[in-house]
């Protein structure tokens, strides 16, 4: 088994060239490789860059623009003072942050008159890839042949931070190793991490967020999706924290900003840091999702959202309060509805089974891989139903535990403090400086309301406990003939954690004997209870089953490549970066319907209604917009375009991602996908799957003549429209 998926290591490129498709749009393709596995492919298409253009370590290049923001979005340097231009939802927690009643930012947006006027956002981080590695055969290379997955393991995760010490000894970089093909193959990525990155600018919510819950994951859309942010760095142009003495970064590289907008068919390349993708689980897995998880996972957001929705639309100062928790909640509500219309309308289950039958007929048939996979499938289908149970556990516990309540969280967290106080070896002072450092840290409550907490509980408790050990969760807690929303009730009247007041006294006066009263405390009782069983009961089972899953999906993965070398490979998105390529082109969503590549500001004007928030637009777009007042930005047709999309293959992460062209020039930020897309994070279908970005042109556009920061634009190198 070892000898087989080693040789398929080795034969990655040889595959990649036979199997890869000329036309084909699907694939998140590991930056390094490009040349290697599809540059000509992209050529074919249209690219007029070169590979060494998008990748080098050698020179400064197009990689050297692209930035992970905050470990979770992508954004792109657009300037040599380290101007970084990303989605508005993924600077939209920040331009929170900033907001109050006096300086609502998210309704009026926020726009910095210079240098000394942006907005410093600790705990923000901006990391730039260096360099990346193959080093697959330095990490197995000395795997023993009959090694043990724990064996395997153990040798993975000592090499790799040797690896890693290597790599960055000496340097004043970071790095980190990710597995492949299900641990087929191991990368290391070398990068420089930034710590002080400031908010710039960012158009009012309603250009930003233009549609809101309505248009999210839909086309046609018209959102101005993007913020503007800043990295600083040290004198020496090196990662520093938050200084007033440092300066603005000065970029390897930063990408020309094109003007000549997109046309039908012309190529596109998105680069960015794609989240997470499962494009190889078996049809059963894709079956579970369909009828097991996302099912579960709706009914509990849809419950929290009906509530923090309708305390969002009473008041203003709870609208800021829970403005970013609604969007993180929201997205993936609204994303999962979509995905599992797809899969359906598809017909992924079936259309998985399919290539199933075709792997299990060719193994069947040649003796060698009935011995090596013949029982694969069967053991992944027999693994599934073990784990089941554990796995839905674990799903309700995220959604309850971190996406619901957040007393919960905030409770749960001074478990330290309980530890602390009972250990007699730890010093008075120690606990001193925990309590400190809680109360310095008290804005938890800019952000809280405790009534919308509690009937978040109330929406919740119920789908919760469903198939969940109540007894275990509520243990000394309920009293006899009390119902959950009876508990809840009194949850909420008796904990100390769901009032600023309350806590702050506490803490004020706290000796290490006062420990009993948070043990007591039914909010912490609560947390403690449900995180316990988590951690006891579901994810040690688990933890017990993850060897065996490992194994077998990395035996899948190679079979698969092997038995079927005609089906194009890619690594599935795991948070590095990747390239994807397509065209700019509509589609079909549905039956006698057919969608166009892009969109005008004459849609914005179309959908825009006073009486409803989602489309309230600021009265300066409209006139703007009568007085077709474009500047340089209109299209050659004389429209001002707002959105386009085109067939690249993205996910999650890949918001704030740049969209290049043909040139290696910036022509859009990617921020969603259609919703008939969605379904790509599982099976990507090349005829409806369709990224969506806003036109850089549009940005431009609300920056200069909206929001009178051209200084913003200026910085920029701008590249006029051919002739």
């Amino acid at each position: 088994m070892k000898n087989q998926i080693v040789g398929t290591i080795m034969c990655f490129s040889l595959i990649f060239s036979t199997i890869h498709p000329l036309s084909a749009t699907e694939g998140m393709w590991i930056p390094s490789m490009i040349k290697k596995m599809v540059a000509g492919d992209m050529n074919a298409m249209g690219m007029k860059i070169s590979a060494d253009d998008l990748y080098s370590i050698n020179q400064s290049c197009i990689k050297d623009a692209v930035v992970h923001f905050n470990g979770g979005c992508t954004s792109v340097l657009v300037s040599d003072k380290g101007l970084l231009l990303t989605n508005h939802h993924c600077g939209y927690s920040r331009i929170q942050a900033h907001s109050s009643l006096e300086n609502n930012y998210l309704k009026d947006g926020f726009w910095a008159s210079g240098l000394d006027k942006e907005l410093s956002n600790p705990g923000m981080n901006a990391s730039i890839i260096k360099e990346i590695r193959d080093v697959t055969d330095a990490i197995l290379g000395e795997l023993p042949e009959n090694a043990t997955e724990a064996e395997r393991a153990a040798l993975v995760k000592i090499k790799s931070a040797e690896l890693v010490e290597s790599a960055i000894d000496g340097t004043h970089y970071q790095a980190y190793i990710r597995p492949f093909y299900f641990g087929n193959q191991y990368l290391i990525f070398i990068t420089e991490v930034f710590e002080d990155v400031r908010l710039v600018g960012a158009p009012p919510s309603s250009i930003g967020k233009y549609g809101y819950d309505t248009d999210n994951w839909v086309w046609p859309r018209h959102t101005g999706d993007f913020s503007v942010f800043r990295i600083y760095a040290n004198k020496d142009n090196k990662p520093a924290e938050y200084s007033e003495e440092n300066v603005p970064f000065k970029p390897a590289y930063h990408l020309p900003v094109s003007l000549e907008g997109v046309d039908e068919n012309d190529f596109t390349i998105v680069y960015g840091f794609p989240g997470r993708t499962d494009n190889y689980i078996t049809s059963n897995e894709v079956n579970d999702v369909l009828t097991k998880t996302n099912p579960m996972r709706l009914q509990m957001r849809e419950a929290s959202l009906g509530v923090i929705d309708a305390a969002m639309r009473k008041d203003e100062l709870t609208k800021i309060q829970y403005a970013a928790k609604q969007s993180r909640i929201s997205n993936a509500y609204k994303k999962w509805i979509g995905q599992s219309k797809g899969l359906i309308r598809h017909e992924a289950v079936s259309k998985k089974d399919s290539i199933e039958r075709v792997f299990q007929e060719r193994v069947n048939a040649k003796p060698e891989w009935s011995d090596a996979y013949g029982g694969v499938l069967l053991d992944i289908s027999a693994l599934d139903t073990k784990t089941q149970h554990h796995s839905m556990s674990r799903n309700f516990f995220i959604e309850f535990f971190y996406m619901g309540p957040e007393v919960l969280r905030f409770a749960g967290g001074f478990s330290e403090l309980v530890e602390l106080s009972k250990n007699k070896e730890v010093a008075d002072e120690e606990i001193d400086k925990w309590v400190a450092n809680k109360l310095s840290k008290m804005g938890y409550f800019k952000n809280y309301d405790a009534q919308v907490d509690e009937d978040i509980m109330k929406a919740q408790i119920n789908y919760f406990i469903e198939g969940q050990p109540l007894a275990i969760f509520t243990k000394d807690m309920r009293k006899k003939n009390e119902d959950l929303a009876g508990f809840t009730d009194r949850l909420y009247a008796e904990s100390m954690f769901v009032s600023e007041v309350s806590i702050r006294s506490f803490l004020e006066g706290y000796s290490r004997n006062k420990y009993k009263k948070i043990e007591k405390d039914m909010g912490y009782m609560f947390s403690k209870n449900i995180s316990s069983h988590y951690m006891d009961v579901t994810r040690p089972a688990l933890m017990e089953f993850a060897p065996t899953q490992d194994s077998l999906m990395r035996v899948w993965m190679a079979a698969q490549m092997e038995v079927i070398p005609e089906k194009t490979y890619y690594p599935d998105a795991n948070g590095t970066l990747r390239i994807t390529f397509g065209k700019v082109e509509g589609y079909p969503p549905f039956d006698a319907a057919e969608y166009a590549h892009f969109t005008t500001l004459e849609g914005v004007m179309e959908k825009e209604d006073p009486t409803n928030p989602e489309y309230n637009l600021p009265p300066k777009m409209r006139e703007l917009y009568n007085a077709k007042d474009y500047g340089q930005y209109a299209h050659e047709t004389g429209e001002m375009r707002v959105c386009f999309i085109a067939s690249n293959h993205t996910s999650g992460g890949n918001s704030g991602s740049p969209v290049i062209n043909a040139k290696g020039e910036l022509i859009g930020l990617n921020f969603d996908r259609t919703w008939e897309s969605t379904m790509s994070d599982i099976m990507f279908n090349s005829s409806i799957c369709r990224n969506i970005s806003i036109d850089i042109r549009y940005v431009l556009f609300i920056m200069d003549k909206f929001a009178g920061a051209d200084h913003l634009v200026k910085e920029m190198d701008l590249v006029s429209a051919a002739k």
